[in-house]
């Protein structure tokens, strides 16, 4: 595999899967440098991209959801209303008044009211994906100038940890 497609596939590997990345870099055999080069840049850059992707899905969902109700035929809206309804009813019926959440949406949920911002900031690049904690990010703490920071430092410090605790595990048990 030439040099530049195996930098280029660390990078883009990094935009969404942070944690394993530098596994494959290793695998693959690149040095440590430029596995954490091109891992930094990869998480920094989709961390930029999903933020303001997300951005605008959040104001386009918001700006589009009216306009297409109000162009949506009256019976086609009812029959999504029925459909709702009769939806809610089994739900009510199948749980008994109590709510299930999936395990990854009770860490959302607790990281949120929990730990906040540094909470999902710290989170992002090992737990979460970088996609997932830049659309949370973007969500709950868009108004506050500390965010974005905040979340480049974790990917950041994380990055370095992670690639000097993966070489030296890795280089351990091939040499």
């Amino acid at each position: 595999m030439p040099y530049v497609v195996k930098i280029a596939h660390i990078f883009l590997l990094a935009t969404v899967k942070y944690f394993y990345t530098p596994i494959y870099a290793f695998l693959i055999g690149l040095s440590f440098i430029e596995t954490l080069l091109s891992l930094l840049a990869g998480g920094i850059f989709g961390f930029f991209v999903f933020y303001y992707i997300s951005n605008i899905l959040i104001l386009l969902a918001r700006y589009l959801k009216p306009v297409i109700i109000k162009h949506t035929p009256k019976s086609l809206l009812n029959r999504r209303h029925n459909w709702k309804q009769k939806r809610k009813e089994k739900r009510k019926e199948k749980r008994k008044g109590r709510k299930k959440f999936s395990l990854r949406n009770k860490l959302i949920v607790k990281l949120k009211t929990k730990y906040g911002m540094w909470g999902i900031s710290l989170l992002t690049p090992i737990a979460l994906s970088i996609p997932i904690g830049a659309f949370l990010l973007r969500k709950y703490y868009h108004n506050r100038r500390e965010a974005i920071p905040i979340m480049l430092f974790s990917i950041i410090t994380e990055g370095i940890i992670l690639c000097v605790v993966y070489w030296l595990i890795l280089s351990n048990k091939t040499g």
